[in-house]
């Protein structure tokens, strides 16, 4: 896995993970995002940018106005998994556009995206502004595969300890999110395990090895897990935490980032 750290440009994001390039497959090449520039709107929507590498060409459905296309995915923490609607106004192989998203300032957001040529996905995630005593997340590394997933994050401001640690349960303050391109219908079918607020979380559960104010290491997941609801290899997946302090419940405060399976 290759992650580095860059920023949405714009109305002021905070610092997001790049996914670094990985075959999917033997001789092919992974969609990237690289880049997300915003521009924020007088109706309090922003519209973005999104430039990498290898989107493809535009799907069927895209160019669409007030739409939640399969093949691109904008998502709100705070109301996560529903997608937003979004239009999408344009798609090349390195350049996509959209406009009229609708999400708060401080709220943390992750946009996919899906090349059905390479059947693979690309994944980013960041916030829009940034509320105070939100945790930064610097880093993901995965290790081992399956339900044995181990997942490792770095970064500052988790908080102590919450007393879901030594279990395997959900909790409001982590949330992980897969793209499987491995699954039936395609489209980098997303399931979710842990927190979901009032919202369905696919009944994955997580196993919380450890937790202190800098790393967070899940060994695992419980529940639910199982085709199609598992981690495939060189899946997009991201992460969305909430300190162990927060009293939102999982609705503000939190962040996420996003990297890729090995």
């Amino acid at each position: 896995m290759v992650a580095r750290i860059s920023k949405f440009a714009g109305a002021a994001f905070a610092a997001v993970c790049t996914l670094g390039p990985q075959a999917a497959h033997a001789g092919a090449t992974l969609p990237k995002i690289s880049h997300i520039a915003v521009t924020p709107n007088f109706d309090g929507t922003f519209s973005a940018t999104i430039s990498g590498t290898n989107f493809g060409v535009a799907p069927g459905d895209v160019p669409c106005t007030a739409c939640t296309p399969a093949e691109l995915r904008v998502v709100d923490l705070s109301s996560q998994p529903t997608q937003q609607v979004v239009n999408v106004t344009s798609w090349s192989d390195t350049l996509i556009t959209i406009t009229e998203v609708s999400v708060a300032s401080g709220d943390a957001v992750r946009v996919q995206m899906y090349n059905g040529a390479l059947n693979a996905t690309a994944a980013m995630g960041g916030h829009v502004g940034k509320l105070a005593g939100t945790a930064v997340i610097s880093s993901i590394s995965t290790s081992g595969t399956g339900q044995n997933l181990v997942i490792t994050i770095n970064g500052s401001g988790f908080g102590p300890a919450p007393s879901v640690v030594g279990t395997n349960g959900v909790s409001p303050y982590f949330l992980f999110t897969d793209f499987n391109v491995a699954a039936p219908y395609a489209d980098g079918y997303t399931w979710n395990a842990g927190y979901c607020g009032a919202n369905d979380c696919d009944g994955v559960t997580v196993n919380y090895a450890s937790w202190s104010d800098s790393q967070i290491v899940i060994n695992g997941f419980g529940g639910a897990y199982g085709y199609p609801n598992q981690v495939a290899k060189h899946d997009s997946i991201c992460v969305g935490i909430w300190p162990s302090t927060s009293t939102s419940n999982g609705t503000t405060g939190g962040t996420t980032k996003c990297t890729r399976a090995r």
